[in-house]
C-alpha cells in the first residue's frame, strides 16, 4: 500500500496573488515567497506531520507515494531537493488520489470526497486562516498546533480513501492519470521568438482599444478623477452611457444576449463601445502571453495545466489559466487600425485566402496564431493524430445502424455514408467541397444530440462559416390550426427549421435513443440514474429533480418551465435525451482514445498532451504517421464491431 504525502506550503490569495488557483504548480514552487513549512506522512498504521527538516526521510525511499494532488506535492518535492531542503530518494511511483475520487464520485477537492465518500464533513478554516501568514512567526502557539493537527487530519482521511476506494479504479485509468501528471510536468516545447513578436503585437492592439475609450484616453482629466479608470470598469461605462444620452449597458457576465442587444444598438455611433470589446478580446490573449513568458524555462519549454477527467464524461480539462483544450482554431486578426476583427465572416474570409495565396488580405496586420507557438523539441518532429469522426461511428454504433457501419468498413467517409442510409442521398459520390457535404456534416455532429433549429444555426455559423439564413424568405405564411387565419411572421430560421424537422423523422433509430435515455432518467426522480458505457465505466447523474423554472418567452413575458436536472460532482445542470445522448457519445469515445493513449505510452511515445480525441506527439524522426495511425485504428474488444480509424501528419506546430 502507497503511502500518503501531503505538504502545506505558504500562499496569498487576494492581491498578493501567489496561489496555485492562479499559477501552475512549477512557476508556484519557483518563486522566492516559496515556503514548505508543514509535511504529512501517513502509511496507514502510523502518521507523522510537522516541519519537513525533522522528518526521517529515508523512510520514504523507495515508496510509492499517493498525494490528494500529485502533481502539485511532487512538484513540491523536486523544488525542495533543488533548494537543498529534501534528499533525492528512489520513488517508484507517485500517484493521485484527486485524480481518483474526480473518476469514482465527480469530486477533486479532498474535502468533498470525503463528504460524499464518507458521510464526514472535514474543516477547512484552519488552512483559510492561514492565508498570507509566514511560518512560524505569524501563527500563534495554538494556531500552531491547530496548523499541525489539520495537516494530519487530512492525512489520515488522504490515505483512507485511496486505502478503501484505488481498488476500483480500474489500470487503464490509473494510467492516463500518471501519463496526464508527467505530461504537464515534463511540458511543452515553445517557440519563444514568436511569443515575444506575439506580446509585442497584442499590447499594440490593446494600446490602441486604450485610445479610444473615453476614461482610459482622457484619464488625466479631472472629468474622470473621481473613477476607477479601468478599461472594463462597469461604473465608467455607466457613466459615459450617461454622458452620450444612451441606455446604461447591461452586465455582460448577468446577461451576454442582452448585452450582445445593447451593443448591436449602439456600436455604430459610439466607437468606444467596440473599442471596450475588442479591448476586452485582446487583453485575455495578451494576459495568456504574459503568463507563458513568466513560465518559460531556460530551455523554452514551459510547463502546463490538463485535468485528467476534467469533464463528467471523462474528458479532460484546461487548468493553470492557459487552457490546451479547446484552443482557437482560427488566428486572431489585428485589423490596420490595430482593432481585433470580432465578427467571424471576415476571418473566415482571410484564412481562406492565406490557402489559396499564401498571404492574408491586405486589412490584417497581424494574424496571431497561439497554436503556432506549440513546436517538437530540437531533434524531434510533431505528429497530430486524431480519431476520425469518433463520435458519428460511435452514434451509428450505438444505434445499431449496421449498414451505414458496413458502408464506412468499406472506405465510404462517415458524412456521404450517412447521407446515403439516413437522408436518402443516391447521387454520385459527394465532393468534400461542396455545400451539400458540408451540411450533411454539419447535420451529423450537431442534430444527433437533439440540436433545435436556433442553435443549429449559430454553431453553423461559428464552427463551419456556413449561413443556415442566407435564403430564407423575409416574411412566410403561417395557419392557425384552429382557425384557418393566414398570418405573415419572419422567415427567419425557415431553411434550418426544415433540415431539422427532416432530419428527426427520417432517423428514428437516434431520436429512439434519445427518447429511451429521457424516459430512463425522469423515472429516476428522487434517486440517481446511472448510465454504463460500453467499456464498463458507469457515469452517475445524481439525485435527479424536476425543477419549475421562470424564463422569457417568445412575446417577451416570463414564462414557467419544468427541467429535468441531476448532480455531476459538485454542480446541478439540466438533462435531456440528446444532451444524455451526447454524454454517452463522448465517454465512450473518450474511452477508446483513452486506451490508444495508453497502448502509445507503453510503447515508448512521447505525447505531449492531448486534446478530446487528437493525440499531439513529439517523436524521434524515424516515426511516421502510419505508424501512430496503426495504435489509433484498434477497436477495443468492449467495441467490437465499431470501426476506429485515425488520420496522422506532421506538422511544424501545433495546427488544430
Amino acid at each position: 500500500m502507497a503511502t500518503l504525502v501531503d505538504f502545506e506550503t505558504f500562499y496569498a490569495n487576494g492581491k498578493h496573488k501567489y496561489s496555485v488557483r492562479t499559477m501552475h504548480p512549477e512557476e508556484y514552487c519557483a518563486d522566492e515567497r516559496f515556503h514548505p513549512y508543514i509535511m504529512s506522512v501517513c502509511d496507514g498504521a502510523h502518521a507523522w506531520s510537522g516541519e519537513p527538516k525533522n522528518f526521517n526521510w529515508s523512510a520514504l525511499d523507495g515508496q510509492e507515494l499517493v498525494s490528494h494532488n500529485a502533481g502539485f506535492d511532487h512538484s513540491v518535492y523536486n523544488e525542495m531537493v533543488k533548494r537543498g531542503l529534501a534528499p533525492k530518494l528512489n520513488i517508484p511511483a507517485w500517484h493521485c488520489s484527486a485524480n481518483m475520487t474526480a473518476y469514482l464520485c465527480n469530486r477533486r477537492a479532498l474535502d468533498k470526497a470525503v463528504q460524499h465518500l464518507f458521510k464526514t464533513k472535514l474543516e477547512k478554516q484552519v488552512r483559510a486562516d492561514a492565508n498570507n501568514k509566514r511560518w512560524p512567526d505569524q501563527f500563534k502557539p495554538e494556531e500552531r498546533a491547530a496548523m499541525i493537527e489539520y495537516a494530519k487530519a487530512d492525512a489520515l482521511w488522504g490515505h483512507r480513501l485511496w486505502a478503501e476506494h484505488s481498488h476500483r479504479w480500474p489500470a487503464v485509468e490509473w494510467h492516463l492519470s500518471d501519463l496526464t501528471i508527467r505530461q504537464t510536468m515534463r511540458g511543452v516545447q515553445i517557440n519563444t521568438e514568436l511569443l515575444t513578436e506575439y506580446l509585442m503585437q497584442s499590447h499594440e492592439a490593446r494600446a490602441a482599444c486604450e485610445r479610444v475609450i473615453p476614461w482610459i484616453r482622457d484619464s488625466d482629466d479631472e472629468e474622470w478623477d473621481d473613477f476607477n479608470t479601468k478599461p472594463t470598469s462597469t461604473k465608467c461605462i455607466a457613466e459615459q452611457c450617461r454622458r452620450v444620452g444612451i441606455p446604461c449597458a447591461p452586465i455582460k457576465k448577468d446577461s451576454e444576449e442582452a448585452y450582445a442587444a445593447w451593443v448591436a444598438q449602439h456600436a455604430k455611433q459610439h466607437p468606444w463601445i467596440l473599442a471596450l470589446e475588442a479591448w476586452r478580446s485582446i487583453n485575455k490573449l495578451y494576459q495568456t502571453f504574459v503568463r507563458m513568458k513568466n513560465r518559460l524555462r531556460a530551455d523554452g519549454t514551459m510547463p502546463f495545466g490538463l485535468l485528467y477527467f476534467g469533464a463528467h464524461t471523462g474528458r479532460w480539462s484546461g487548468a493553470a489559466q492557459i487552457n490546451f483544450q479547446n484552443m482557437r482554431k482560427y488566428p486572431v486578426m489585428i485589423k490596420q487600425d490595430g482593432f481585433v476583427e470580432l465578427e467571424d465572416g471576415p476571418v473566415f474570409a482571410a484564412v481562406k485566402e492565406k490557402e489559396k495565396t499564401g498571404k492574408y488580405p491586405s486589412w490584417v496586420r497581424y494574424a496571431i496564431d497561439f497554436r503556432a507557438l506549440i513546436i517538437p523539441r530540437p531533434g524531434k518532429k510533431m505528429i497530430l493524430s486524431d480519431l476520425a469522426q469518433i463520435e458519428p461511428r460511435v452514434l451509428a454504433f450505438l444505434c445499431g445502424n449496421n449498414r451505414l457501419l458496413d458502408q464506412i468498413r468499406s472506405g465510404m467517409s462517415v458524412y456521404e455514408a450517412f447521407s446515403r442510409e439516413n437522408m436518402g442521398y443516391s447521387g454520385p459520390k459527394m465532393d468534400k467541397a461542396s455545400m451539400e457535404y458540408k451540411l450533411i456534416k454539419i447535420q451529423v455532429l450537431q442534430l444527433g444530440y437533439q440540436a433545435g433549429w436556433e442553435k443549429f444555426i449559430v454553431t453553423a455559423l461559428k464552427e463551419h462559416d456556413v449561413d443556415l439564413t442566407a435564403n430564407d424568405p423575409e416574411w412566410i405564411d403561417e395557419v392557425d390550426p384552429f382557425t384557418d387565419e393566414v398570418t405573415k411572421v419572419s422567415g427567419y430560421g425557415a431553411f434550418a427549421k426544415k433540415v431539422v424537422k427532416e432530419f428527426r423523422e427520417k432517423n428514428t433509430a437516434i431520436t429512439g435513443l434519445w427518447q429511451r435515455l429521457d424516459e430512463q432518467f425522469k423515472a429516476s426522480i428522487g434517486e440517481g440514474f446511472v448510465m454504463t458505457l460500453p467499456s464498463g465505466r458507469k457515469m452517475t447523474y445524481e439525485h435527479v429533480k424536476c425543477e419549475a423554472r421562470i424564463v422569457k418567452g417568445k412575446d417577451g413575458k416570463p414564462q414557467k418551465k419544468c427541467e429535468f436536472t441531476a448532480g455531476t460532482g459538485d454542480k446541478r445542470r439540466a438533462f435531456y435525451g440528446g444532451k444524455l445522448t451526447e454524454n454517452l457519445v463522448q465517454a465512450t469515445a473518450r474511452d477508446v482514445f483513452g486506451e490508444h493513449l495508453v497502448s502509445m505510452d507503453k510503447a515508448g511515445l512521447d505525447i505531449l498532451f492531448s486534446s478530446h480525441d487528437e493525440a499531439i506527439l513529439e517523436v524521434d524522426q524515424s516515426v511516421m504517421p502510419r505508424d501512430i495511425e496503426s495504435f489509433m485504428s484498434v477497436t477495443p474488444e468492449w467495441l467490437a464491431g465499431c470501426p476506429i480509424s485515425a488520420e496522422a501528419k506532421e506538422a511544424p506546430h501545433y495546427l488544430k
